[in-house]
Protein backbone atom coordinates (compact mmCIF):
# COMPACT_ATOMS: atom_id res chain seq x y z
CA UNK A 1 0.00 0.00 0.00
CA UNK A 2 1.32 3.49 -0.76
CA UNK A 3 2.16 6.16 1.54
CA UNK A 4 -0.59 9.23 1.40
CA UNK A 5 1.19 11.89 -0.97
CA UNK A 6 -0.26 15.29 1.24
CA UNK A 7 0.70 18.98 -0.37
CA UNK A 8 0.42 21.12 2.59
CA UNK A 9 -0.70 24.79 2.69
CA UNK A 10 0.48 25.93 6.83
CA UNK A 11 0.95 29.46 8.19
CA UNK A 12 3.07 30.61 11.29
CA UNK A 13 0.93 33.36 10.92
CA UNK A 14 -2.90 34.15 10.13
CA UNK A 15 -2.79 34.81 6.36
CA UNK A 16 -4.26 37.67 5.01
CA UNK A 17 -8.14 36.97 2.98
CA UNK A 18 -6.19 37.47 -0.72
CA UNK A 19 -4.01 34.57 0.01
CA UNK A 20 -6.95 31.90 1.05
CA UNK A 21 -9.03 33.68 -1.44
CA UNK A 22 -7.26 33.02 -4.46
CA UNK A 23 -6.16 29.54 -3.56
CA UNK A 24 -8.55 26.92 -5.30
CA UNK A 25 -9.55 23.53 -4.87
CA UNK A 26 -11.77 20.53 -7.16
CA UNK A 27 -13.24 17.55 -6.34
CA UNK A 28 -14.50 15.52 -9.37
CA UNK A 29 -17.04 12.41 -9.79
CA UNK A 30 -16.23 10.48 -12.87
CA UNK A 31 -19.69 11.76 -13.86
CA UNK A 32 -18.42 15.55 -14.97
CA UNK A 33 -20.15 16.69 -11.92
CA UNK A 34 -17.50 17.83 -9.06
CA UNK A 35 -17.25 20.35 -6.24
CA UNK A 36 -14.97 23.55 -6.20
CA UNK A 37 -14.28 26.41 -4.06
CA UNK A 38 -11.91 28.55 -2.38
CA UNK A 39 -9.42 27.10 0.50
CA UNK A 40 -10.69 30.51 2.49
CA UNK A 41 -14.30 28.47 2.40
CA UNK A 42 -15.34 31.47 0.39
CA UNK A 43 -17.31 31.00 -3.01
CA UNK A 44 -15.95 33.99 -5.97
CA UNK A 45 -16.89 32.12 -9.18
CA UNK A 46 -20.57 31.24 -10.93
CA UNK A 47 -18.83 27.62 -10.59
CA UNK A 48 -18.25 27.38 -7.33
CA UNK A 49 -20.04 24.97 -5.42
CA UNK A 50 -20.22 21.79 -3.02
CA UNK A 51 -22.19 19.74 -4.85
CA UNK A 52 -22.41 20.42 -9.20
CA UNK A 53 -24.76 17.81 -9.99
CA UNK A 54 -23.72 16.57 -13.50
CA UNK A 55 -27.92 15.49 -14.45
CA UNK A 56 -29.15 13.85 -17.80
CA UNK A 57 -30.10 16.36 -21.03
CA UNK A 58 -31.66 19.20 -20.55
CA UNK A 59 -30.07 19.97 -17.24
CA UNK A 60 -26.71 19.78 -17.70
CA UNK A 61 -24.25 20.65 -14.77
CA UNK A 62 -26.08 22.52 -12.56
CA UNK A 63 -25.68 24.22 -8.94
CA UNK A 64 -27.26 22.49 -6.53
CA UNK A 65 -25.79 22.63 -2.97
CA UNK A 66 -24.44 25.80 -3.46
CA UNK A 67 -22.33 26.43 0.43
CA UNK A 68 -22.78 25.62 3.85
CA UNK A 69 -22.47 28.05 6.51
CA UNK A 70 -20.33 26.73 9.50
CA UNK A 71 -20.44 27.81 12.80
CA UNK A 72 -18.53 25.96 16.22
CA UNK A 73 -19.15 27.10 19.21
CA UNK A 74 -16.99 26.04 22.10
CA UNK A 75 -18.27 25.23 25.72
CA UNK A 76 -17.78 28.72 26.98
CA UNK A 77 -20.32 30.17 24.45
CA UNK A 78 -17.32 31.51 21.98
CA UNK A 79 -19.03 31.03 18.15
CA UNK A 80 -16.79 31.02 15.89
CA UNK A 81 -17.35 31.24 12.32
CA UNK A 82 -15.82 28.84 9.81
CA UNK A 83 -17.07 29.52 6.42
CA UNK A 84 -19.45 32.12 5.15
CA UNK A 85 -19.55 34.37 2.18
CA UNK A 86 -18.45 38.02 1.01
CA UNK A 87 -21.21 40.32 0.79
CA UNK A 88 -18.97 43.52 0.53
CA UNK A 89 -16.66 44.25 -2.26
CA UNK A 90 -14.24 46.49 -0.42
CA UNK A 91 -13.71 43.99 2.40
CA UNK A 92 -12.35 40.99 1.70
CA UNK A 93 -13.71 38.02 4.49
CA UNK A 94 -12.04 35.04 5.32
CA UNK A 95 -14.28 33.80 7.99
CA UNK A 96 -12.11 30.81 9.57
CA UNK A 97 -9.18 34.33 9.90
CA UNK A 98 -7.43 33.16 13.20
CA UNK A 99 -8.41 29.39 13.07
CA UNK A 100 -7.88 28.11 9.90
CA UNK A 101 -4.30 26.39 11.19
CA UNK A 102 -3.66 24.17 8.16
CA UNK A 103 -5.13 23.03 4.94
CA UNK A 104 -3.67 19.86 2.81
CA UNK A 105 -4.37 18.03 -0.12
CA UNK A 106 -4.55 14.20 0.88
CA UNK A 107 -3.94 11.94 -2.33
CA UNK A 108 -6.00 14.97 -3.96
CA UNK A 109 -8.83 15.32 -1.75
CA UNK A 110 -8.66 18.56 0.71
CA UNK A 111 -8.51 18.62 4.03
CA UNK A 112 -9.45 21.86 6.46
CA UNK A 113 -8.02 21.99 10.50
CA UNK A 114 -9.00 24.38 12.07
CA UNK A 115 -7.74 25.04 16.03
CA UNK A 116 -8.92 27.47 18.54
CA UNK A 117 -8.56 27.76 22.15
CA UNK A 118 -7.23 23.72 22.31
CA UNK A 119 -9.58 22.79 20.26
CA UNK A 120 -8.77 20.96 16.80
CA UNK A 121 -11.45 20.21 14.21
CA UNK A 122 -10.42 18.56 10.85
CA UNK A 123 -12.71 19.27 8.09
CA UNK A 124 -12.51 16.78 4.87
CA UNK A 125 -14.36 16.32 1.73
CA UNK A 126 -14.87 13.90 -1.06
CA UNK A 127 -17.47 12.82 -3.82
CA UNK A 128 -18.01 9.17 -4.45
CA UNK A 129 -17.17 8.09 -7.59
CA UNK A 130 -19.87 7.77 -10.01
CA UNK A 131 -22.32 9.62 -8.09
CA UNK A 132 -23.71 12.98 -7.87
CA UNK A 133 -23.06 12.85 -3.88
CA UNK A 134 -20.91 14.81 -2.04
CA UNK A 135 -19.65 14.06 1.93
CA UNK A 136 -18.41 16.77 3.86
CA UNK A 137 -17.29 15.26 7.27
CA UNK A 138 -15.96 16.61 10.22
CA UNK A 139 -14.25 15.76 13.33
CA UNK A 140 -13.35 16.71 16.67
CA UNK A 141 -9.49 15.50 16.93
CA UNK A 142 -8.64 17.55 20.10
CA UNK A 143 -10.83 19.27 23.24
CA UNK A 144 -11.83 18.53 26.59
CA UNK A 145 -15.13 18.87 26.14
CA UNK A 146 -17.96 18.64 23.77
CA UNK A 147 -18.58 21.42 21.19
CA UNK A 148 -21.66 22.22 19.13
CA UNK A 149 -21.75 22.35 15.12
CA UNK A 150 -24.34 24.50 13.77
CA UNK A 151 -24.35 24.24 9.47
CA UNK A 152 -26.80 25.98 6.91
CA UNK A 153 -27.00 24.76 3.31
CA UNK A 154 -27.76 27.02 0.98
CA UNK A 155 -29.09 26.11 -2.52
CA UNK A 156 -30.12 27.72 -5.90
CA UNK A 157 -30.31 24.89 -8.54
CA UNK A 158 -28.43 26.96 -11.12
CA UNK A 159 -26.92 25.81 -14.60
CA UNK A 160 -23.38 25.76 -13.15
CA UNK A 161 -22.37 28.51 -16.27
CA UNK A 162 -25.52 31.05 -15.85
CA UNK A 163 -25.12 34.28 -14.18
CA UNK A 164 -24.87 34.32 -10.41
CA UNK A 165 -28.02 36.95 -10.34
CA UNK A 166 -30.06 34.00 -11.86
CA UNK A 167 -33.51 34.52 -10.06
CA UNK A 168 -34.58 32.35 -7.92
CA UNK A 169 -38.36 31.55 -10.29
CA UNK A 170 -39.14 28.10 -8.49
CA UNK A 171 -40.48 27.79 -5.24
CA UNK A 172 -38.24 25.82 -3.42
CA UNK A 173 -40.20 22.95 -1.04
CA UNK A 174 -38.94 21.15 2.32
CA UNK A 175 -40.28 17.33 2.59
CA UNK A 176 -38.97 15.58 5.98
CA UNK A 177 -39.21 12.34 6.63
CA UNK A 178 -37.84 10.70 9.46
CA UNK A 179 -34.35 12.40 9.83
CA UNK A 180 -34.15 12.23 5.83
CA UNK A 181 -34.42 16.11 3.92
CA UNK A 182 -35.97 16.72 0.41
CA UNK A 183 -35.52 20.41 -1.32
CA UNK A 184 -37.17 20.13 -4.79
CA UNK A 185 -36.07 21.30 -7.88
CA UNK A 186 -37.50 22.48 -11.53
CA UNK A 187 -39.86 20.22 -13.21
CA UNK A 188 -38.63 17.09 -13.93
CA UNK A 189 -35.41 17.31 -11.79
CA UNK A 190 -34.36 15.50 -8.68
CA UNK A 191 -34.29 16.62 -5.50
CA UNK A 192 -31.52 17.45 -3.35
CA UNK A 193 -31.47 15.46 -0.73
CA UNK A 194 -29.95 16.00 2.64
CA UNK A 195 -28.75 13.90 5.80
CA UNK A 196 -26.65 14.64 9.00
CA UNK A 197 -25.24 11.85 9.77
CA UNK A 198 -24.35 12.07 13.86
CA UNK A 199 -25.21 11.07 17.17
CA UNK A 200 -27.81 13.64 18.23
CA UNK A 201 -28.87 15.72 15.21
CA UNK A 202 -31.55 18.77 15.18
CA UNK A 203 -33.17 20.49 11.60
CA UNK A 204 -34.22 23.89 12.63
CA UNK A 205 -36.58 24.75 10.03
CA UNK A 206 -35.53 28.42 9.08
CA UNK A 207 -36.51 29.59 5.67
CA UNK A 208 -33.45 32.55 4.25
CA UNK A 209 -32.98 34.74 1.94
CA UNK A 210 -28.81 35.08 1.27
CA UNK A 211 -29.25 37.96 -0.92
CA UNK A 212 -26.09 39.98 -2.45
CA UNK A 213 -23.92 37.71 -2.06
CA UNK A 214 -20.62 38.65 -3.87
CA UNK A 215 -18.29 36.98 -6.27
CA UNK A 216 -15.22 38.77 -7.07
CA UNK A 217 -14.04 36.62 -9.80
CA UNK A 218 -17.25 37.08 -11.99
CA UNK A 219 -16.73 41.07 -11.01
CA UNK A 220 -12.91 40.95 -11.94
CA UNK A 221 -14.13 39.48 -15.56
CA UNK A 222 -16.31 42.16 -15.44
CA UNK A 223 -19.80 40.21 -15.15
CA UNK A 224 -22.64 40.35 -12.72
CA UNK A 225 -21.02 39.36 -9.67
CA UNK A 226 -24.19 39.61 -7.23
CA UNK A 227 -26.03 36.88 -6.61
CA UNK A 228 -28.87 35.15 -3.69
CA UNK A 229 -28.96 31.68 -2.14
CA UNK A 230 -32.03 30.22 -0.20
CA UNK A 231 -31.72 28.01 3.04
CA UNK A 232 -34.75 25.91 4.14
CA UNK A 233 -32.58 25.92 7.94
CA UNK A 234 -29.94 24.90 9.87
CA UNK A 235 -28.37 21.55 11.39
CA UNK A 236 -26.99 21.24 14.64
CA UNK A 237 -25.26 18.38 16.20
CA UNK A 238 -22.80 17.77 18.69
CA UNK A 239 -19.35 16.48 18.66
CA UNK A 240 -17.48 15.09 21.31
CA UNK A 241 -13.34 14.82 21.17
CA UNK A 242 -13.08 11.76 18.57
CA UNK A 243 -16.36 11.63 17.23
CA UNK A 244 -17.69 12.73 13.81
CA UNK A 245 -20.46 13.99 11.85
CA UNK A 246 -20.94 13.99 8.16
CA UNK A 247 -22.86 15.96 5.97
CA UNK A 248 -24.56 14.23 2.88
CA UNK A 249 -25.90 15.59 -0.03
CA UNK A 250 -27.25 14.37 -3.18
CA UNK A 251 -29.55 14.20 -6.14
CA UNK A 252 -29.59 9.91 -6.05
CA UNK A 253 -31.80 7.96 -4.58
CA UNK A 254 -32.03 7.51 -1.00
CA UNK A 255 -30.84 3.84 -1.44
CA UNK A 256 -27.50 4.70 -3.43
CA UNK A 257 -26.95 7.79 -1.71
CA UNK A 258 -27.03 5.88 1.92
CA UNK A 259 -25.49 2.52 0.46
CA UNK A 260 -22.37 3.39 2.53
CA UNK A 261 -21.27 4.84 5.22
CA UNK A 262 -18.82 7.91 5.25
CA UNK A 263 -15.86 6.41 6.57
CA UNK A 264 -16.33 3.39 4.35
CA UNK A 265 -17.26 6.21 1.46
CA UNK A 266 -13.42 7.83 2.06
CA UNK A 267 -11.82 4.30 2.11
CA UNK A 268 -12.69 3.01 -0.90
CA UNK A 269 -11.84 6.67 -2.45
CA UNK A 270 -8.67 6.40 -1.07
CA UNK A 271 -7.74 2.72 -2.26
CA UNK A 272 -9.42 3.67 -5.52
CA UNK A 273 -7.05 6.76 -6.03
CA UNK A 274 -4.35 4.27 -4.84
CA UNK A 275 -5.19 1.64 -7.49
CA UNK A 276 -4.64 4.42 -9.90
CA UNK A 277 -0.94 5.16 -9.14
CA UNK A 278 -0.19 1.36 -8.95
CA UNK A 279 -1.55 1.30 -12.59
CA UNK A 280 0.42 3.48 -13.93
CA UNK A 281 3.90 3.37 -15.64
CA UNK A 282 6.88 3.00 -13.01
CA UNK A 283 8.12 6.42 -13.78
CA UNK A 284 5.13 8.23 -12.72
CA UNK A 285 4.08 6.94 -9.27
CA UNK A 286 6.29 9.06 -7.32
CA UNK A 287 6.31 13.07 -6.54
CA UNK A 288 4.95 14.91 -8.65
CA UNK A 289 4.47 12.74 -11.30
CA UNK A 290 1.98 10.78 -8.97
CA UNK A 291 -0.17 14.24 -8.79
CA UNK A 292 -0.21 14.60 -11.95
CA UNK A 293 -1.74 10.43 -12.47
CA UNK A 294 -4.17 11.65 -10.17
CA UNK A 295 -4.97 14.42 -11.69
CA UNK A 296 -5.44 12.62 -14.85
CA UNK A 297 -8.45 11.14 -13.34
CA UNK A 298 -10.34 14.30 -13.37
CA UNK A 299 -10.28 14.63 -16.65
CA UNK A 300 -11.71 11.01 -17.57
CA UNK A 301 -15.44 10.37 -17.07
CA UNK A 302 -18.76 8.33 -18.02
CA UNK A 303 -20.98 11.31 -19.05
CA UNK A 304 -24.24 11.09 -17.35
CA UNK A 305 -25.60 13.98 -19.39
CA UNK A 306 -26.64 12.07 -22.90
CA UNK A 307 -28.34 9.06 -21.44
CA UNK A 308 -29.34 7.56 -24.69
CA UNK A 309 -25.24 7.26 -25.80
CA UNK A 310 -25.03 5.19 -22.19
CA UNK A 311 -28.00 3.24 -23.15
CA UNK A 312 -26.69 2.44 -26.55
CA UNK A 313 -23.58 1.55 -25.12
CA UNK A 314 -24.75 -1.15 -22.60
CA UNK A 315 -26.61 -2.62 -25.34
CA UNK A 316 -23.35 -3.70 -26.68
CA UNK A 317 -21.72 -4.65 -23.59
CA UNK A 318 -19.43 -1.49 -23.93
CA UNK A 319 -19.21 1.77 -21.56
CA UNK A 320 -19.33 5.26 -22.87
CA UNK A 321 -16.44 7.34 -21.78
CA UNK A 322 -14.77 10.77 -22.70
CA UNK A 323 -12.95 13.48 -21.49
CA UNK A 324 -13.64 17.09 -20.66
CA UNK A 325 -11.85 19.61 -21.61
CA UNK A 326 -11.09 21.33 -18.45
CA UNK A 327 -12.90 22.84 -15.44
CA UNK A 328 -14.69 24.06 -14.61
CA UNK A 329 -16.35 25.72 -17.76
CA UNK A 330 -15.92 22.94 -20.43
CA UNK A 331 -17.54 19.77 -21.43
CA UNK A 332 -15.73 17.51 -24.12
CA UNK A 333 -14.07 18.54 -26.71
CA UNK A 334 -13.53 15.78 -29.93
CA UNK A 335 -9.96 17.76 -30.50
CA UNK A 336 -9.01 18.47 -26.99
CA UNK A 337 -9.88 14.63 -26.43
CA UNK A 338 -7.64 13.30 -29.22
CA UNK A 339 -4.34 15.51 -28.32
CA UNK A 340 -4.54 14.40 -24.64
CA UNK A 341 -5.85 10.41 -25.06
CA UNK A 342 -2.31 9.54 -25.01
CA UNK A 343 -1.42 10.89 -22.17
CA UNK A 344 -4.23 10.63 -19.64
CA UNK A 345 -5.04 7.15 -20.58
CA UNK A 346 -1.85 5.33 -21.93
CA UNK A 347 0.59 6.41 -19.79
CA UNK A 348 -1.64 6.09 -16.62
CA UNK A 349 -2.28 2.27 -17.54
CA UNK A 350 -6.03 3.28 -18.48
CA UNK A 351 -5.97 1.22 -21.75
CA UNK A 352 -9.48 -0.21 -21.00
CA UNK A 353 -10.94 3.36 -21.02
CA UNK A 354 -9.05 4.80 -24.05
CA UNK A 355 -10.95 2.15 -25.84
CA UNK A 356 -14.12 3.59 -24.62
CA UNK A 357 -13.53 6.82 -25.22
CA UNK A 358 -12.18 5.80 -29.26
CA UNK A 359 -15.39 4.01 -29.56
CA UNK A 360 -17.30 6.50 -27.89
CA UNK A 361 -16.26 9.47 -30.29
CA UNK A 362 -16.39 6.74 -33.42
CA UNK A 363 -20.38 6.37 -33.27
CA UNK A 364 -20.39 10.47 -33.74
CA UNK A 365 -18.05 10.44 -36.83
CA UNK A 366 -20.01 12.33 -39.74
CA UNK A 367 -18.57 12.80 -42.93
CA UNK A 368 -14.84 11.90 -41.91
CA UNK A 369 -15.22 14.25 -38.44
CA UNK A 370 -15.60 13.80 -35.18
CA UNK A 371 -17.69 16.28 -32.77
CA UNK A 372 -15.96 19.87 -32.46
CA UNK A 373 -17.79 19.88 -28.60
CA UNK A 374 -20.69 18.61 -27.13
CA UNK A 375 -22.78 21.11 -25.37
CA UNK A 376 -23.87 21.58 -22.42
CA UNK A 377 -27.12 20.27 -21.50
CA UNK A 378 -26.91 18.80 -25.22
CA UNK A 379 -27.60 15.05 -26.63
CA UNK A 380 -25.85 15.75 -30.03
CA UNK A 381 -22.48 17.13 -30.84
CA UNK A 382 -21.39 19.94 -33.13
CA UNK A 383 -19.28 19.47 -35.61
Amino acid sequence: MLNKLIRRLAWEQTPAPEEVLAREWLVTNGLGGYASGTVAGVNTRRYHGLLVAALPAPFGRVITLGQITENLRLPDGTGILLTGNETDPRQPIFPGRGCLEEFRLEDGLPVWQFAKEGFVLEKRLLLPHRQNTVMIIYRLLEGGSAVQLELRPALHFRPHEERVNLPLEHPNVLTITGDRYEVSGPAGMSPLRLKLEAQKTTLTVEEDFRREIFYRVEAERGYDSFGSLWSPGFFKTELQPGSCATLIASTESWPVMLSMRPEEALRLEEERRHRLVLSAERHVREDFARELVLAADQFLITPTTRPEEAARAAAGGDEVGTIIAGYHWFTDWGRDTMISLEGLTLTTGRYREAGCILRTFAHYIRDGLIPNMFPEGKSEGLY
